[in-house]
């Protein structure tokens, strides 16, 4: 008896605490009603600073073409009516009633207004649990392939419908089409993935090119992306076939595969041909029939020349009706008939000539085709090799040189037009430039120019190009017949790499396929100007010794080097440019020795820190750090030592900015040290604290920049190239940072 009277004591008791709890609740609403309005209102100022920072980066998502999540649209929709709600209750309910004498009408405000302000924070904290506010859209139905400039001449039809009928044919499991370099063949593909594109063939078309030196592994990668396939770092050669294997069976697709030059163990990656592959193709182009006939047991579809009506009309399409007048038509049908009817050679021929109205310039444009010594190129025919090479002496000195430079490129490498001013900084190229928007100018310049003589390729986004592999082809072999530039394919290469006299002459090396530990162990190339090396194995670290006979060398380029850098490093006093790319963390101390250093690069590095050294670069006009997101200190006092920085680029970089306190060896660099770089012009930065603005005075003298003010940005420019960014601010003030505190900034918004 005494348990349950004691059990009903603590029931009784719990009663009235929830009761006397209760009644408190209710007597709140009554008593601090003005109060509950006032938190109300403060709270809702809260969720739209929350909603403004959450709108700005959905507004970049939009520029860049990325797709909002769907929980931060509902989200969104939740705070436009929650805020419309309390500006109604506030306006028609609380202000008109705050001041009556009404006990039930403030009780039901201070109520109304104490639940509206839980549902108003309970929105403000779910945006602190947004991890992704946008997500990058897929394109339906795969890659594409440019078929700008095709033409559906007679000579393409028979392909191009056989070509159709053989993708519907369930029991044709591979598809080639070959021909010689310069046939259009890549193009003519592009039209048939489109045309089947459109026909819904297949839910998905990918597209890889494998060139002369292919990297299997890099193409697997590549095709396991466009299939949204993701590989793990752990996963074994073994377990990637397999689940590109079975990723397969899940889609009816269409796969293209540009550029053969060799058999390729297909199955081995993954790539099956078995008959559960759910209509799936595989769609192969090759210069070499025996390689898709007999390696790859392909139904073959082989793509000749043009007729000499269709080469004709091509050739008069680019260059003007003019070719057909009486002074230039017997020139003309000369030079087409040079042309051999290869659309390459046609085509580079005629946008040469397409403004020249002097009947005696297409003469002896027709003396230049006919004199030029054929070249054995495997897979060319001589009169490609005789078209560029004409186009080419038609450039001047420093477009010959640019387009010799961007041979050393991998073959159909899309190249970004910002890493390529950069690297070309250190270069004797160029007359009368000396600044870095002057190098920048010049190569876009030259770049267009090289384009329009169909030279170089549109890439594949703004601010990029490529080079057709045959033209490449021909651009190396000009440079390594006029001793300008020895591009090594591979270290397989090992005939160019014994020739050590041939190496002497040489002014530029490229290797992207190095292992930097292969390298030998000591260059004697005394004429070297430039290095372009990139390691795709992460393998050993570059030999010591490998640059002490390369003293002259001016421009060195380093993708994805193991640190520590070889000592040798530090003999190059002539070196201007430096870019070390995708470089881990660790002592890059080395790079202060470098004293006439015009232009420093580490873009999407891994480093921590900036070696205190670099301070010593007092000649240093350039240096970029974007994407470097690891890189925390930057000592003080470095940058304000940098006395002839003309561009500082920090995009989604540095931004740990010193705010206060004194100056110790482990401070940080402070903004207001930028007030000393007197020749500074661009600028690209992220300034979190506002507060150390007004001692920063440089903003008056910048032409380019892209500044963050606050802390509530992101980086959104990922997608745009550097030279479409001209002018851009923005700035982010939260509210405790009052108006007397002052920005002193006059800038020019475009």
């Amino acid at each position: 008896m005494e348990v349950v009277m004691e059990t009903v004591k603590v029931l009784v008791e719990k009663t009235v605490d929830y009761a006397i709890a209760a009644v408190g609740r209710q007597m709140g609403y009554l008593i601090h009603y003005k109060k509950n309005v006032d938190n109300l209102n403060y709270k809702v100022d809260n969720l739209k600073d929350a909603r403004d920072s959450v709108q700005r980066k959905v507004q970049a998502a939009i520029y860049n073409v990325e797709e909002i999540e769907a929980n931060v649209q509902r989200w969104q929709t939740s705070v436009q009516g929650i805020t419309a709600e309390v500006q109604e209750f506030v306006e028609k309910e609380g202000q008109a009633n705050l001041k009556c004498f009404d006990l039930k009408a403030r009780y039901q405000i201070g109520k109304k207004a104490h639940k509206m302000g839980l549902d108003v924070k309970k929105l403000k904290d779910e945006a602190a649990t947004f991890h992704r506010v946008v997500h990058r859209v897929p394109i339906k139905g795969g890659t594409t392939i440019s078929t700008k400039g095709y033409e559906d001449f007679e000579s393409r039809k028979s392909i191009f419908e056989g070509v159709m009928k053989a993708l519907k044919d369930d029991n044709i499991p591979a598809i080639g089409v070959c021909g010689m370099g310069g046939l259009g063949k890549t193009m003519l593909i592009g039209k048939i993935a489109a045309q089947a594109r459109k026909d819904k063939l297949f839910e998905r078309i990918v597209t890889v090119v494998v060139s002369q030196t292919p990297n299997l592994k890099q193409i697997q990668k590549e095709i396991a992306k466009e299939l949204e396939l993701k590989f793990e770092d752990e996963d074994t050669d073994f377990k990637k076939s397999h689940l590109l294997r079975e990723r397969l069976k899940k889609e009816k697709i269409l796969l293209i595969v540009d550029d053969i030059w060799n058999k390729i163990d297909l199955d081995a990656l993954g790539i099956s041909l078995r008959d559960d592959r759910k209509g799936s193709k595989l769609l192969l182009t090759s210069r070499f029939r025996d390689v898709l006939d007999k390696d790859m047991d392909a139904e073959i579809f082989q793509v000749e020349v043009l007729s000499n009506e269709e080469a004709k009309f091509l050739f008069v399409k680019i260059v003007g009706d003019f070719a057909e007048t009486l002074n230039f038509q017997s020139t003309m049908v000369e030079v087409v008939k040079e042309c051999a009817g290869l659309p390459i050679a046609i085509t580079t021929v005629a946008n040469t000539l397409k403004n020249q109205k002097n009947p005696n310039v297409w003469k002896d444009a027709l003396q230049q085709l006919k004199r030029e010594n054929p070249t054995q190129i495997k897979g060319m025919h001589e009169k490609v090799y005789a078209s560029i090479k004409f186009s080419y002496n038609f450039l001047s000195k420093e477009a010959q040189s640019l387009f010799l430079f961007c041979s050393s490129f991998e073959e159909n490498m899309v190249v970004q037009i910002d890493l390529l001013w950069r690297y070309m900084v250190g270069l004797d190229f160029f007359e009368d430039v000396y600044k870095m928007e002057e190098v920048r100018n010049r190569v876009h310049t030259l770049v267009e120019i090289l384009k329009d003589s169909c030279l170089l390729l549109e890439g594949n986004r703004s601010g990029t190009f490529k080079m057709h592999d045959v033209i490449r082809d021909v651009a190396i072999h000009i440079a390594d017949k006029e001793k300008k530039m020895l591009i090594i394919r591979s270290l397989d290469d090992s005939e160019k790499w014994s020739n050590m006299k041939k190496m002497e002459d040489t002014i530029g090396i490229a290797l992207f396929e190095a292992k930097f530990s292969e390298l030998p162990k000591r260059l004697e190339c005394p004429q070297l100007s430039f290095i372009i090396l990139g390691d795709k194995e992460n393998s050993l670290q570059i030999p010591n010794h490998i640059f002490e006979g390369a003293k002259n060398l001016k421009v060195l380029v380093l993708m994805r080097p193991s640190l520590p850098l070889p000592s040798s490093l530090s003999l190059l006093q002539n070196l201007q440019t430096l870019a070390l790319l995708e470089c881990e963390s660790g002592d890059l101390a080395l790079i202060g020795e470098l004293k006439n250093l015009k232009a420093l690069v580490l873009v999407d590095s891994k480093i921590k820190q900036l070696p205190i050294g670099i301070r010593q670069l007092t000649h240093l006009e350039l240096l970029d750090l974007r994407r470097c997101t690891e890189l925390e200190a930057i000592p003080s006092n470095v940058l304000s030592n940098l006395k002839n920085l003309e561009e500082i680029h920090m995009n989604q970089s540095f931004n740990q900015w010193q705010v206060g306190g004194e100056i110790t060896g482990r401070s940080n660099a402070r903004v207001s040290e930028l007030d000393h770089l007197l020749h500074l012009t661009t600028l690209c930065i992220h300034i979190p604290n506002p507060n150390i603005l007004p001692n920063a005075l440089l903003f008056d003298r910048l032409v380019r920049y892209e500044i963050l003010i606050g802390p509530n940005w992101d980086w959104d420019s990922s997608s745009r190239v550097e030279f479409e960014i001209s002018r851009t601010l923005k700035i982010d003030l939260d509210r405790s940072f009052q108006e007397e505190d002052g920005i002193k900034i006059r800038v020019s918004m475009k």
